[in-house]
């Protein structure tokens, strides 16, 4: 589950989960069922479809408009119907609206802003304040151009300052592969999961994965070759569900440069001084939180020991289908050097309980029933659970993220 304030525009929360139930294997490895030959058909199909520009031309400015003191976007809008247009900053929090604006019946609109004092990053959507829509970058004398085509998913060109045209570039990336991903997923959920062999299941799960590490090789391409401007920071703000240390640093080195004073340029300063303890092989930071019992617990106490930090909440379903296995693991290792702590998210106490007493969960167990705001998830990054981060001996972080058959790897390799 993502904390609903953690704006990252992507489809990778529609994970293939209709190929997660087992059934038995073919017995006939040689002959496929209707439902396996369509898998197969998918998993040969190369899933790379390029969304169309518009067909538009973007709207053109008047001699006053260009010569106005204040901040002026136009924007031609083509396909679906929309009554208006709003435009907010984007901020890791919320939207901050600015302005809305209602479209004529040729499509078109138009926003004068005063309220800007430095280049932000702005949000565009349609018919209310909430997404779809996609990112703008307007300063304090900006003139920016828009044609807008609206079929499902939204495309745009911009035409207006160098940062528009990257931001521009860099959204045509990363919604292409979105599509992609969602197109690949919609196929594959309609096939019945219980008519085809595990391994056939593997092989859509690795699908997923690679179809995923493409859409993040592109925007790291992106970064890494173009010149860097605030398309850089909303790329390593807003597009992984987890903080990317080297990628966070790749921007900053770039957008030191090119926007030494931007608010962005110190706030990612500020993130990237703030993630680095928690890198792989960093010292965990401390926890010190309250048990189901009222006591104090600290993660310091559990030195000696391999420790899991499991944040999770009772109302966290990936994390409820998720903990059978950790049980599992537990009490595999539980007297082999192995401990849990687990950090809830929760912001009601006896439902907090109530989950772990139902599913079982015989380890320690720390909250401040702070929700969102609880102070180890703020301390650790934690935009989405569950999450776990995995502690060697000495207190010293070795793997973060991992779940499943890979915890399961990590845990057989450290307690043997």
């Amino acid at each position: 589950m993502k904390n609903p304030f953690f704006l990252v525009f992507t489809l990778l929360n529609v994970l293939v989960l209709s190929c997660a139930n087992k059934g038995p294997e073919n017995q006939h490895e040689n002959l496929l069922t209707p439902a396996e030959a369509k898998i197969q058909a998918l998993l040969d199909k190369d899933f790379n479809e390029v969304l169309a520009a518009p067909s538009i031309a973007a709207p053109e400015f008047t001699s006053s408009e260009k010569a106005s003191p204040k901040t002026i976007v136009k924007g031609t809008i083509e396909g679906t119907p929309v009554r208006s247009v709003y435009l907010q900053e984007l901020t890791k929090e919320e939207f901050k609206l600015i302005d809305s604006a209602l479209v004529d019946a040729k499509g078109n609109f138009s926003f004068t802003v005063s309220s800007l004092t430095e280049p932000t990053i702005c949000f565009i959507t349609f018919n209310s304040a909430n997404p779809p829509g996609f990112p703008v970058i307007l300063g304090s004398i900006s003139k920016l151009s828009l044609a807008i085509k609206i079929s499902g998913f939204i495309t745009y060109t911009a035409i207006g300052d160098k940062q528009n045209q990257l931001l521009n570039e860099l959204y045509g990336i990363y919604t292409n592969n979105d599509k992609n991903l969602q197109d690949f997923n919609r196929e594959i959920s309609a096939i019945d999961p219980t008519t085809v062999t595990d391994s056939l299941r593997v092989a859509v799960g690795n699908k997923f994965k690679s179809m995923q590490k493409s859409r993040t090789d592109d925007i790291t391409n992106f970064l890494i070759t173009k010149e860097g401007s605030l398309a850089s920071y909303y790329a390593v703000t807003f597009l992984f569900q987890e903080p990317n240390f080297s990628l966070m640093q790749v921007a900053y080195d770039k957008i030191k440069v090119t926007n030494p004073a931007s608010k962005y340029t110190k706030e990612l300063k500020t993130t990237i001084e703030s993630i680095a303890p928690l890198e792989i092989g960093g010292m965990a930071p401390e926890i010190a939180l309250k048990s189901l019992e009222g006591s104090e617990i600290k993660l310091s106490s559990l030195r000696g020991k391999v420790v899991l930090i499991d944040f999770w909440a009772s109302w966290c379903g990936p994390c409820r289908k998720e903990n059978p296995n950790v049980v599992r693991l537990y009490n595999i290792y539980k007297n082999k050097g192995f401990e849990i702590l687990g950090v809830s998210l929760d912001d009601n106490a006896d439902k907090w309980k109530g989950a772990v007493l139902k599913d079982g969960l015989t380890w320690k167990h720390v909250s401040d029933l702070g929700g969102w705001q609880n102070t180890a998830a703020k301390t650790y990054q934690v935009s989405s659970i569950p999450f776990t981060v995995l502690l060697d001996k000495s207190g010293r972080i070795i793997a973060k993220g991992l779940r499943g058959e890979e915890l399961e790897a990590k845990l057989a390799e450290l307690l043997k």
